[in-house]
């Protein structure tokens, strides 16, 4: 079915899939909470309405946010870096880079950000959704939906009711 024709119901329902079969890194049995942070820190701006177009730049205030919800939920051993899942979100089908003019090249050579922020900062200039997706990031229902399913994810202890905004 095309994204354009999709019910909000239905755009919810695929990138609750999406978000559910993300590849996350996996450490000594621990999946990595970096790209759900990640997710959260982006929810956060757009509900402060810090981002108000589908520009997901790597600035201070998304690693502030980041910082501040990893911080929370960190468990031993992870690490506070903020490039690694604002880059690796690219296997994602929603989340894409706008890559810098000429830096395409280097851009498709790239297999990780190296753990700093050089290699976002040289070749990209910002992430974007997909459309389906900035339009559920923009619905205040949709965002607290996809808050709470990304912290019953990381807290399988939560109390979260699978029960989206229908409309």
């Amino acid at each position: 079915m095309d994204a354009e024709t999709m019910s909000l119901q239905e755009k919810l329902d695929r990138l609750k899939i999406e978000i559910q079969k993300m590849q996350r890194d996996i450490t000594h049995g621990h999946k990595k909470p970096h790209k759900l942070v990640m997710l959260l820190a982006v929810l956060d701006l757009f509900e402060r309405q810090i981002i108000t177009e589908n520009k997901i730049c790597f600035n201070d205030d998304l690693i502030g946010s980041f910082s501040n919800t990893f911080n929370l939920i960190r468990a031993g051993g992870d690490w506070n870096q903020p490039a690694p899942p604002f880059f690796h979100l690219r296997t994602s089908d929603f989340w894409r880079h706008k890559i810098k003019d000429g830096r395409e090249v280097q851009y498709s050579k790239i297999s990780t950000s190296g753990g700093g922020t050089k290699r976002i900062e040289e070749n990209i200039d910002y992430a974007y959704l997909s459309d389906y997706a900035y339009e559920l990031f923009l619905d205040k229902e949709a965002r607290q939906y996809l808050r709470e399913l990304i912290i019953a994810i990381l807290n399988p202890l939560s109390n979260f009711e699978d029960s989206a905004p229908v409309r």
